[in-house]
C-alpha cells in the first residue's frame, strides 16, 4: 500500500516528455532520415514546458560520421551562425550522398517512447550513441543522455584543469560557460567551451560525439560510468557522432566538421618570451640581450599590458614605452630575424566628456560612429562594463562593420610599430562588474588608474529587469561551482557581459557568450592577414570554441608555479590538440607566484616540446627568464636546442594537422590504443607518432619511471641509451638539466643544425635521423617545406622518406618553384644497423660512412651529394 508521502511525491513530480516518432522517411539516396516527434501531453520539466512537436533528422555525412538534428518544426530557434564554424562537413568530405547501407554504422530507433541508437556495424555490441527515454526539449532547457560502456574511459569535454588528470572522472560535471578564471584553479569551468568527447574502449577502439551548441551547458558523467547527460540552456540538438575506430580517426573525423587547424607561420614555432610587469622598454630590451648572451634560442619578444597608456588598446605609454623607441626595438628584432607580439584586450575605453586626457580616442569614437559595440538589454545603448582601462564598451564581432573597424584600429597601431602577431586576452569576455545596466556615475574617480584598484568595479550597476529570462534562466548550470558563493553555482552574468545584452542581427549574449573568444580571434586573424599583405597571421587567444584552431592558437591561461600545474599542462595541451587546436602551450615556469630554479628547469624540459613554447609570468612575481639560473640556462640550451634541431619535423606535423587533421601533441594511447597500459598515462606525451617525451615532474627527482610501449626506443640526446621494451616501465636517469626524449624504431625524423632563431635555423644544413625497426620492417618519415609565411601556398615541397635494412629512398613532390634557404642534406644517421657496413652510396656515387659496431649506428656523410628538394636513393652494405 502506498504511503501518503509517496502519493504526494508522485503528484508533485514534474512530468517528463515522452515523444513518439511519426512519419519516418529516408530520402531517395538513403542518406538522410527524417521524422516528426510528438507528445500527446504538454508535459513539463523542472525548467519549462516541453515542446509538443519536434522535427528529427539523421544525415550520413561520411561512412564514419552521422549528424543528428532535433529542433522545433515551426518556431525559429537560435543556431550557431555560419560565420563561426561550419554547420556541415568541410570541403574535404564527399559531396556525393552516402547511403546508410554503405556507412560503417547502423541506425535504429524505437517509435514510442522515441529513442535511437547508432552502433558500429563491425561490432553491433559497440554503441556509438544511444538516446535514452529521458529526453526534454523546452525553450531554455534541453536534456538528453546517452549510454556509455562502463569499462571504457572518457576523454575530452573542456576547458577544465582536472585535478584527476586526463580522464574525465565518473561522477563529475563539466560546465561549459567561458569565464575569466585562472587555470590554476582546478575542477571548474575555465576560458573555453568544447563539447566534444572521445570514449576509449579497453581493446583500443574509440568513438566520439560533438554537440554543436554554444549555449551554456552541463555535461554529467554518471558515477556508474554508464551514462553521459547533456543539459543545455537553449539552442537545438545538433549532434555529430564519430565511429572511429581508432582514437586518431575520431579526432580527424571531428576536425572534418569544425575545420582543420590553420598553418602557423614558421617563426611561431620558435621560443617566445613574455611577462606582465616589465616597467619600461629597456627591461624588455635587456631581456632579449640576456637570452642572446646566454646562447639560449629566442624568436619572439612579447609585451603585456604594461606598454599601454593607462591600459588603453592601441596606445603606448610615451613615458616608459615611447612609440618611436618601441618601433626602433621592433626594427632591431626584425634585423636579427626575430619577431614582436603585443597584447590587446577587447574592452574599449568608454570616454566620459569630462576627461580631457581621453578626448579624441579613435577606437572609441570610431566604434560609436560605426555602431559596432554590444548593446544593453534594450538594444539601444552600448553596454558598459569594466576591464583594465576602466569603463569600456565591447566590440560586437557579429556586426558587419566589426572587421573593418578592427582592421583599421590594428592598422593604425601597426603603423606605429610593425608587430608580427597579436595576443587577444580577456575574451571570455571578462568584466570586472556584474549587472544588466552599468554607468560611470563617478568619472572623477572611475577609473582610478592605480594597478591595485583598477580591477575593482567602480561603476554603478543595476538589474532593471529581474524577470529577464536570459539573465535568470530557471536552470542554473554549474558556472563557478565550488569556487564562489559557498560552493553553489554563480549566475551566468557573474563578471561577464550580461546574457540579456544584444548583438547585431537579433543575437543575444545568452546564445553567443561562448563564441566571443573565437569570433574575436577570427576577426583579428583576418585583419592581420590584410595588414601584413597576405602573410600568415599569428593570433594567440585565451577563450575558444570548436573551430577556433582554424583561425588562431591558444595557451592554457593563468596557471601557477606549482608541480601540479606543470603536470596539468601536458593534459591541457593534448586535449586541445584533440579539440582541433594544434598550436597550444602553457606559460612555462608558471604564471602565478614565484617560480624557482628546479621547477623552471623541469618546465622548460616539457614546454620546449609543446607546439607553442612561451615563458610568461605575472606582475610582482620574481623574474623567471631562463638565463637567471645557470642550471635553467643549461636545461634551456639543451631542450630548446633540440627543439630548434627538430623544427622541420615539428613544422611537418603542423602541416599535416592543417592538411588532414593529424595531431601534433598526443597521448600515448592515441598512438598505441591497443596497449591498455597507455590508457591511464598522462604525464608523458608524444610528438606525432615518432618522439616520446618522458619528463621529470616531481620535486627533487633525478630519475623518472617512464612507460615504453613495445618496441625499440632511442634517446635522441644520447644514442647509447636504448630501451628494448615489451611494454613496460623503465627507470630513466635525468639530472636537472636533462630530459628524456626517445625516437621510436620505425621512425625517420628530418632535422637541421639549429640556431638561436628560426631564421638562422632555416639556413643550416639538413640531416636525417633514421631508427630502423628490424628485419622485414620499414621505417617512415615525411618532410614538408614552404616559405613559412604565405597564406596562399603555391610553392612547396613534400617528401616521403622510407628506410629499411640497407637502403633509404627520399621521394619529393613539388608544387611551384619553391627553393629552400638551404637544401643541403649533410648527413644521415641510421640507428639499429645490426650488420657491419663497409660501403655507402647515394644515387650510385660512393660517399663516406662510419659504422659504430658497439652502438650499431651508421653515420653517412653526404656533403654536396644529396638535397632535400630532390629525389635520391641511399644504399649501404
Amino acid at each position: 500500500m502506498w504511503s501518503l508521502g509517496c502519493a504526494l511525491a508522485l503528484l508533485l513530480a514534474p512530468a517528463t516528455a515522452s515523444y513518439t516518432l511519426q512519419n519516418p522517411t529516408w530520402d531517395s539516396s538513403s542518406s538522410t532520415f527524417s521524422a516528426s516527434l510528438s507528445s500527446s501531453l504538454a508535459s513539463t520539466n523542472p525548467y519549462g514546458e516541453d515542446f509538443v512537436s519536434l522535427s528529427f533528422s539523421l544525415s550520413v555525412l561520411t561512412s564514419e560520421t552521422a549528424r543528428i538534428r532535433i529542433t522545433t518544426p515551426d518556431a525559429e530557434r537560435y543556431e550557431i551562425p555560419e560565420c563561426v564554424t561550419s554547420s556541415g562537413p568541410v570541403d574535404l568530405l564527399s559531396s556525393e550522398p552516402i547511403s546508410i547501407d554503405d556507412a560503417s554504422f547502423d541506425f535504429t530507433y524505437t517509435t514510442s517512447p522515441f529513442t535511437f541508437k547508432i552502433s558500429d556495424k563491425s561490432d553491433p555490441s559497440l554503441t556509438v550513441f544511444e538516446l535514452s527515454e529521458d529526453f526534454s526539449f523546452s525553450d531554455q532547457y534541453i536534456k538528453f543522455s546517452t549510454s556509455m560502456n562502463s569499462e571504457s574511459k572518457l576523454f575530452g569535454l573542456g576547458e577544465k584543469s582536472r585535478s584527476t588528470g586526463a580522464e574525465v572522472p565518473p561522477g563529475s560535471k563539466t560546465t561549459m560557460w567561458a569565464r575569466d578564471m585562472a587555470a590554476a584553479v582546478f575542477d571548474t569551468n575555465l576560458y573555453a567551451s568544447h563539447p566534444f568527447y572521445l570514449e576509449l574502449s579497453s581493446d583500443g577502439s574509440a568513438h566520439g560525439s560533438f554537440l554543436r551548441n554554444s549555449n551554456g551547458l552541463d555535461v554529467t558523467y554518471s558515477d556508474s560510468r554508464d551514462s553521459l547527460t547533456f543539459e543545455a540552456l537553449g539552442g537545438i540538438v545538433d549532434l555529430y557522432t564519430f565511429v572511429g575506430p581508432s582514437p586518431i580517426d575520431v579526432a580527424t573525423q571531428y576536425q572534418q566538421i569544425v575545420g582543420f587547424p590553420t598553418l602557423q607561420p614558421y617563426w611561431a614555432l620558435g621560443f617566445h618570451q613574455c611577462r606582465y610587469g616589465y616597467q619600461n622598454l629597456q627591461e624588455a630590451i635587456d631581456v632579449v640581450s640576456g637570452y642572446k648572451d646566454a646562447s639560449i634560442p629566442l624568436d619572439i619578444a612579447w609585451l603585456d599590458i604594461d606598454y599601454m597608456n593607462l591600459w588603453l588598446d592601441f596606445t603606448y605609454d610615451e613615458a616608459n614605452f615611447p612609440s618611436s623607441e618601441v618601433s626602433a626595438f621592433v626594427d632591431e628584432l626584425h634585423s636579427n630575424g626575430q619577431k614582436f607580439v603585443p597584447i590587446v584586450d577587447p574592452g574599449i575605453l568608454a570616454v566620459d566628456p569630462s576627461w580631457d586626457w581621453a578626448q579624441g580616442y579613435d577606437a572609441y569614437d570610431k566604434g560609436l560612429e560605426m555602431d559596432v559595440f554590444v548593446k544593453d538589454l534594450n538594444g539601444e545603448k552600448p553596454y558598459m562594463g569594466q576591464v583594465w582601462p576602466g569603463p569600456v564598451h565591447f566590440p560586437d564581432w557579429f556586426h558587419p562593420n566589426a572587421t573593418d573597424y578592427w582592421t583599421e584600429q590594428l592598422k593604425n597601431w601597426h603603423d606605429m610599430a610593425a608587430f608580427d602577431g597579436v595576443w587577444v586576452d580577456m575574451n571570455e569576455v571578462s568584466n570586472f562588474c556584474t549587472g544588466q545596466v552599468c554607468e560611470n556615475a563617478s568619472p572623477a574617480t572611475c577609473p582610478t588608474h592605480q594597478v591595485d584598484t583598477q580591477t575593482q568595479c567602480c561603476l554603478s550597476c543595476v538589474d532593471v529587469d529581474e524577470d529577464n529570462k536570459f539573465d535568470n534562466p530557471k536552470f542554473m548550470i554549474g558556472n563557478d561551482e565550488g569556487i564562489n558563493d559557498g560552493g553553489n553555482p554563480s549566475p551566468i552574468n557573474f563578471k561577464t557581459i550580461p546574457a540579456s545584452a544584444q548583438h547585431y542581427g537579433g543575437l543575444s549574449q545568452y546564445d553567443v557568450h561562448n563564441l566571443h573568444g573565437t569570433m574575436e580571434a577570427k576577426v583579428t586573424s583576418d585583419a592581420m592577414e590584410a595588414i601584413r599583405d597576405g602573410k600568415r597571421s599569428f593570433v594567440l587567444s585565451r577563450s575558444s570554441f570548436p573551430g577556433h584552431g582554424n583561425h588562431a592558437s591558444h595557451w592554457t591561461g593563468d596557471n601557477a608555479a606549482t608541480w601540479d600545474d606543470l603536470k596539468r599542462s601536458i593534459v591541457t595541451v593534448n586535449d586541445f590538440a584533440m579539440f582541433g587546436i594544434s598550436m597550444v602551450g602553457a606559460d612555462i615556469c608558471g604564471f602565478i607566484g614565484d617560480s624557482w630554479e628546479e621547477l623552471c628547469a623541469r618546465w622548460i624540459e616539457v614546454g620546449a616540446f609543446h607546439p607553442f613554447s612561451r615563458n610568461h609570468n605575472t606582475f610582482g612575481a620574481a623574474p623567471q627568464e631562463f638565463y637567471r639560473w645557470d642550471t635553467v640556462a643549461e636545461a634551456s640550451r639543451r631542450a630548446l636546442g633540440m627543439r630548434y634541431k627538430i623544427l622541420p619535423f615539428l613544422y611537418t606535423l603542423m602541416y599535416k594537422a592543417n592538411a588532414g587533421g593529424d595531431l601534433v601533441s598526443r597521448y600515448l594511447w592515441q598512438n598505441f590504443p591497443q596497449d591498455a597500459e597507455t590508457h591511464g598515462i598522462d604525464e608523458q606525451f608524444m610528438l606525432g607518432d615518432a618522439l616520446l617525451v618522458s619528463p621529470v615532474l616531481e620535486e627533487g627527482a633525478r630519475s623518472v619511471e617512464a612507460y615504453f610501449p613495445q618496441g625499440t626506443w632511442y634517446n635522441i640526446f644520447d644514442f647509447s641509451k636504448v630501451v628494448q621494451s615489451e611494454g613496460q616501465k623503465v627507470t630513466l636517469d635525468a639530472e636537472l638539466e636533462e630530459v628524456n626524449v626517445h625516437i621510436k624504431a620505425g621512425s625517420i625524423v628530418a632535422m637541421q643544425e639549429g640556431g638561436l632563431t628560426t631564421v638562422e635555423s632555416r639556413g643550416t644544413d639538413f640531416s636525417l635521423l633514421v631508427a630502423l625497426c628490424g628485419e622485414g620492417c620499414t621505417s617512415f618519415g615525411e618532410l614538408y617545406l614552404d616559405d613559412g609565411e604565405s597564406v596562399q601556398i603555391e610553392d612547396s615541397i613534400f617528401a616521403d622518406i622510407v628506410g629499411s635494412a640497407g637502403q633509404l629512398a627520399f621521394s619529393t613532390t613539388k608544387t611551384g618553384t619553391y627553393e629552400p634557404e638551404n637544401a643541403n642534406l649533410s648527413s644521415v644517421k641510421v640507428l639499429g644497423v645490426d650488420q657491419p657496413v663497409s660501403a655507402c652510396e647515394v644515387n650510385g656515387s660512393a660517399v663516406d660512412c662510419d659504422y659504430d659496431a658497439e652502438l650499431k649506428i651508421l653515420t653517412i656523410s653526404l656533403e654536396g651529394k644529396a638535397r632535400v628538394d630532390e629525389d635520391f636513393a641511399l644504399l649501404w652494405k
